[in-house]
Parts: structure tokens; C-alpha cells; sequence
């Protein structure tokens, strides 16, 4: 201890003795010692002085406005209580009477009376009767046809009639048979070939029909599986479906299937894929009509895009892979031979529907979700650079 905190020390001792108070502690401390909360200033609210403009209070009462006819409503409830007790009276007597009712008269009526009563209650229910009769007729369907349907049944069955009798008569009509004019592409007798239907129409028009393919899954397996998964629709939303013939050329071929731009200038890529498959083999020639090929590019890739031909086209050998082909005679073939035109894109056929069967189940295709409209102003942009 040094000297200066021994003399403060002395000090202390004397100032306590004589009697001197000590310095009270800061506020604070006392009063968190005490368990005291100190008081907070009280706020003012700043728009305390605004009134309201929504009146909240309750509405005045008026005694003389009735907003329901009370009395009325208890002149018909008392009503209905004597009815239920009159009605639990004779309930009552009746229990007592062991189940027996009075049905005597208290009073005997005339016997003419009695009769006349009788008959206009019966006139009442054979009026009744009658109005439920009438209903039921006026609301039966005929089950008879009526002579104008007969009248056109008999036209319709006359000139089936007489257009029958105009064609030769054949005995014993021949049996369907295929057209496949090289037997190259007849499937073999182990093979058992996928068939799909597609179903082509106008663009928001009428449908022209359905054709069956045959698809060469023995020779070209990876082209008809990129055929497959676009006529199903794959998950990212590209197909065949509501996609339209962008080239049409009567009685040489048509061309279609561009999922990305649906005018000829697309290529699509197998998911999983940067860049598309390439040529898979030129087995077969196109040496027949309706035979469906997958176009190839310059680049050795194949984009999706195909063919269906009308006759014998050996130009396209080795620069289109035949996968499939049109079984015939189909009216819708025959029809779709004939139109189009080479320096015009009208009308405009498109893919309406799919189907395919697969273990035993129809497997439908998908609308395509991901076509792009592009301008022409693009496309000529994107060729250039």
C-alpha cells in the first residue's frame, strides 16, 4: 500500500465516525437492486385528434318501424301449437281405445248428399288421371318413324341402289393384298414389323384421312427409333403432331417433320445429344412409290426431317435412308398424291394425330409444344451469318 492510499483510507474512517452520510447510490442501481421498473414517458399519439368517418356506433332503435310482421308470425305459431296439441290429444285417446278409432258420424248427412259427393270426388280423380295421361304423351318420344325419315331412308337406299347396279358384278369379290411392287421390302417370315397410324388433315380444317406405315426396324433401328420419338412426342415438348408438310410436290413427294422451325430449316438433336445422329445405312433403294425416307444433310446428319414418295425416285439413293413405307392401296394415300403444289406451300396438311400399338396398348402421340415462329427477316439473317 503507498503512503496516498493510506492517508485516504484514515480519512474515510474519520468522516464515518462523526456521523456523516454517505453518498447515496445513482438511481439506477437501486432501483434494479429493488426489482423496480423505472417509469416510461408517455407518448402521445400523433393523430389522436382525428375523428373517425366511419361511423362505428349502433343504429338508432325505433320502436314505431316494424321490419317484420311480428304479430302475424305469432298469431301462426300459436296456431300451429294447438294443432300439434289437438293432434296429440286424439293420439292419446286413440292409445287408450287400444288402436280402435270412431269412424261413426256425429251427425248423420243426406243420403243424396252423400251420393253427390261421391261423384265429384270421382270426377276429381278422373281429371287428375287424365292431366297425368296427357303430360305423359306430350312428353313420350315416338317410337314410330315418321313418313319424312322414311322418305329419305328410301332415297338414300335408291341411289346405293342404283350405283350398285351400274358396277360389275363380282362373284366372289378377291381377297386385299398389299401392293409392294420389289419384293425387297417384304418383311421376312421371322420378322414381325411395328405399324403406326398417322392421321393427316387441313390446318384447322377437315381431316383427309389416316395412313398405316410400316416401319423397317429389322435394317434401320435407330432411324425408325428417331421416327418413334418424335410421332410420340418426346418430354421437351418436340413431335410430328400439328406439324405440317412444308414442300409438296404431286404425284413426286412430299416432305415434312421440321420440329424446330416447321419449314424446312430446322434440326433436331436426340436428347442426350449435341448434334444429331448421322446416316445410319442405304440399304434400300427407292425403287417403288410410298416409301417414307429421313433426310440427310451435308453434314451427315439426320434432323428428323422425311419424305414420303408417289413413285420411283433413284435420285435420292444414297442421300435419303428408306426406314418405312405406306401400306397400300389407301384412299388417303391416293388423295394426298394428288395435291399440292411445287411453288406454293397451299393447302397446308398437317400432322393431326398418332397412334401405335405396344405390348398390347395404344400408345397416342403428343402435340408438338415448341415451335418457334421465326420471320423470314430472321431465317434470311441466320443463313447469311
Amino acid at each position: 500500500m503507498t503512503l496516498i492510499d493510506a492517508i485516504i483510507k484514515a480519512n474515510t474512517k474519520k468522516t464515518t465516525k462523526k456521523g456523516r452520510k454517505c453518498t447515496s447510490p445513482p438511481p439506477d442501481s437501486v432501483s434494479s437492486d429493488m426489482g423496480i421498473k423505472p417509469l416510461k414517458k408517455k407518448r402521445n399519439y400523433k393523430y389522436a385528434y382525428v375523428k373517425a368517418r366511419v361511423d362505428s356506433s349502433p343504429p338508432h332503435y325505433n320502436a314505431v318501424a316494424k321490419l317484420r310482421s311480428l304479430q302475424n308470425w305469432h298469431h301462426r305459431i300459436q296456431r300451429l301449437r294447438m294443432e300439434n296439441i289437438y293432434l296429440l290429444m286424439l293420439i292419446k285417446k286413440t292409445y287408450f281405445m287400444g288402436g280402435r278409432v270412431d269412424s261413426h258420424w256425429v251427425y248423420e248427412p243426406l243420403r243424396p248428399m252423400q251420393y253427390y259427393q261421391h261423384r265429384v270426388d270421382f270426377l276429381k280423380k278422373i281429371r287428375t288421371d287424365n292431366l297425368v295421361l296427357y303430360q305423359r304423351i306430350m312428353a313420350a318420344n315416338s317410337r314410330v318413324e315418321t313418313t319424312a325419315e322414311l322418305d329419305r331412308a328410301w332415297a338414300r337406299n335408291r341411289r346405293k341402289i342404283v350405283d350398285q347396279a351400274l358396277c360389275t358384278f363380282v362373284l366372289f369379290p378377291p381377297i386385299p393384298c398389299e401392293e409392294i411392287e420389289d419384293s425387297a421390302f417384304v418383311a421376312p417370315p421371322d420378322v414381325k414389323r411395328p405399324r403406326v397410324y398417322i392421321k393427316l388433315g387441313m390446318k384447322e380444317g377437315a381431316v383427309i384421312g389416316e395412313i398405316c406405315v410400316e416401319l423397317f426396324t429389322d435394317t434401320c433401328p435407330r432411324t425408325c427409333q428417331l421416327f418413334l420419338e418424335l410421332l410420340d412426342g418426346d418430354t421437351l415438348g418436340h413431335g410430328y403432331i400439328k406439324t405440317c408438310f412444308y414442300r409438296k410436290v404431286p404425284k413426286l413427294y412430299w416432305s415434312g417433320g421440321d420440329v424446330i422451325y416447321d419449314n424446312g430449316f430446322g434440326c433436331y438433336a436426340q436428347r442426350g445429344r449435341a448434334i444429331p445422329i448421322g446416316a445410319e445405312n442405304y440399304h434400300f433403294p427407292h425403287s417403288m412409290a410410298g416409301l417414307l425416307s429421313m433426310r440427310v444433310t451435308m453434314d451427315d446428319e439426320m434432323c428428323g426431317i422425311f419424305n414420303i414418295t408417289f413413285k420411283p425416285l433413284p435420285q435420292l439413293d444414297l442421300r435419303n435412308v428408306v426406314f418405312g413405307r405406306v401400306i397400300r392401296p389407301s384412299t388417303t394415300y391416293n388423295i394426298i398424291s394428288q395435291l399440292g403444289n411445287a411453288l406454293s406451300s397451299r393447302p397446308i396438311i398437317e400432322v393431326i394425330s398418332s397412334r401405335r400399338k405396344q405390348e398390347g396398348r395404344w400408345i397416342v402421340g403428343q402435340p408438338n409444344t415448341r415451335l418457334a415462329s421465326r420471320s423470314a427477316g430472321f431465317l434470311r439473317k441466320m443463313l447469311m451469318s
